[in-house]
């Protein structure tokens, strides 16, 4: 990236105040930024580390007072974090760029896999017969892509991704570093006191503009397909089991699990280390806190949290109480006491 003040203000539709010349080459935070570095104030709290920091310019919203900086270089915007967001695309997009159309001649095509035109092809990477990989996509070293695979345009598949037989991808879905796509669903059954396993023979499907975290696994259907929605956005270590439904837009956190056949509406937000049980029914619009334990279905636009769950105004204050539990047992047994003293 080498864009002048000026030039970076016009892009995200900002004010500039300061020097419209001076060049801006990369991005840092406030307390390590350099002259030639553009970073942003979102919170206050930070705004000592604004005053002192070396950043070239520095985005801030448009309700800041600005005589706090006399000798910086601001550009007002009404939200710094995604105007510094942008900045940052525009650096991923010039690294993925350098990544120029190639088949490394370490990788294992199967004969008549169709590669689209400017795909990238690393090292070591296996693509098995009837899988399509569409225009543009990158796929990094030592990827596994089974057997009639069929991954969109514009997708980024990270290093070591396993991606088993069948699975369908959309277009411009990132998966991250790990993630395993279509692996076998857990399902079992007892007979005669041994574990027998229920062969899974089913499929995963990806929407659009997906993006799947660092080694969260996604297990194929026993029968049918397991579905992620356009837009949904899924954490590193989350488990998602067969036969689930997700639907458009979700966020999904970090070490979260989706038991099978648990159905999610769109725009659902799940936080970090949740658990859902199997065969549920969640809402468009619901938001589960973190740790939540999920057993029973959820309305449309219901907050919970808890475990077990409840609305998420009353699972707060439950949180709350536990911590106080040492000294309300010892009012009971001082109360106990002053009974049986009468």
């Amino acid at each position: 990236m080498k864009l002048t003040a000026s030039e970076l203000a016009v892009i995200v539709s900002g004010e500039l105040i300061g020097d419209k010349s001076v060049v801006l080459t990369g991005v840092n935070g406030l307390s390590a930024a350099k002259k030639n570095e553009i970073s942003f104030l979102g919170n206050l709290k930070y705004l000592s580390d604004a005053l002192k920091t070396d950043a070239g310019a520095i985005f801030i919203s448009v309700d800041t007072d600005i005589s706090q900086f006399e000798s910086k270089n601001i550009i007002k915007v009404s939200n710094p974090q995604y105007a510094y967001s942008i900045v940052l695309g525009i650096i991923e997009k010039e690294r993925l760029g350098s990544i120029k159309k190639n088949i490394h001649k370490s990788s294992f095509i199967a004969d008549g896999v169709k590669i689209g035109k400017d795909a990238y092809i690393g090292q070591n990477v296996v693509i098995e017969v009837e899988s399509e990989i569409g225009d543009n996509a990158k796929i990094f070293p030592n990827v596994y892509i089974g057997r009639n695979v069929k991954i969109g345009n514009d997708c980024i598949i990270y290093p070591n991704v396993v991606i088993r037989e069948d699975t369908l991808i959309g277009d411009r879905v990132i998966i991250q570093p790990g993630a395993v796509i279509g692996g076998d669903g857990f399902g079992f059954i007892t007979i005669g006191g041994k574990i027998q396993k229920i062969p899974q023979i089913g499929r995963v499907e990806i929407g659009n503009d997906v993006e799947i975290g660092a080694n969260t696994t996604i297990d194929k259907a026993t029968v049918d397909v397991t579905r992620i929605g356009s837009g949904t956005k899924i954490d590193n270590l989350v488990q998602i089991a067969h036969n689930v439904q997700i639907g458009e837009n979700c966020i999904i956190v970090a070490q979260a699990g989706i038991a099978g056949s648990t159905k999610l509406g769109n725009n659902v937000t799940i936080g970090g280390q949740s658990g859902l049980a199997g065969h549920l029914k969640i809402g468009d619009n619901v938001l589960i806190a973190s740790q939540a334990g999920i057993s029973g279905n959820i309305k449309n636009n219901e907050q919970v949290g808890g475990n077990p769950m409840s609305p998420l105004n009353q699972s707060i204050k439950i949180r709350a109480l536990i911590r106080k539990l040492p000294e309300i047992y010892k009012d009971l047994q001082r109360i106990r006491k002053s009974l049986e003293d009468k």
